[in-house]
């Protein structure tokens, strides 16, 4: 099955900030849904172990995650494979920052995804919508996480 969606978000935080945070691979995870543990290979390549399903159907995917194409400030890519008993995934993401006056950010990003196996089969109906939404929960959770002012000392 595949899906595919994209949106953009009006961070509010400068390029550079959100820049940084896009590749602070602890943060990046903290956001994302389902995210158990993420162990860093080298700067661009990852092992990331997430619980992801749809319905009564909860799956525990090992996926190996790269980022490419990197343009620092402004741009980046992140592949995906995993797999898990009984299914598989293979994903790219896309985001692109530009900044939007001093202090904030837009933040356009695209997903692809093809989702095989038992997860796609069973529960076919619902992962359109569960995808899509467990992504937008990402985005926005990381737009807000990024954007908040830290406490004055």
């Amino acid at each position: 099955m595949r899906v595919e969606f994209e949106g953009t978000l009006a961070v509010a935080a400068p390029v550079k900030t959100v820049w940084e945070r896009l590749l602070d691979a602890k943060f990046v995870a903290s956001c994302a849904p389902g995210v158990e543990r993420v162990e860093a290979i080298d700067d661009t390549h990852y092992k990331v172990i997430a619980k992801l399903g749809v319905g009564s159907i909860q799956l525990k995917f090992a996926i190996n995650l790269e980022l490419a194409d990197l343009v620092p400030p402004s741009s980046a890519r992140m592949l995906v494979r995993g797999a898990a008993p009984g299914s598989a995934l293979s994903a790219e993401s896309g985001v692109n920052l530009a900044p939007d006056g001093v202090s904030a950010t837009t933040l356009r990003w695209t997903v692809g995804a093809d989702i095989r196996g038992t997860i796609a089969s069973t529960g076919a109906r619902l992962l359109q919508g569960t995808a899509r939404k467990l992504t937008e929960k990402f985005w926005t959770t990381f737009a807000e996480r990024v954007g908040r002012k830290k406490p004055r000392r």
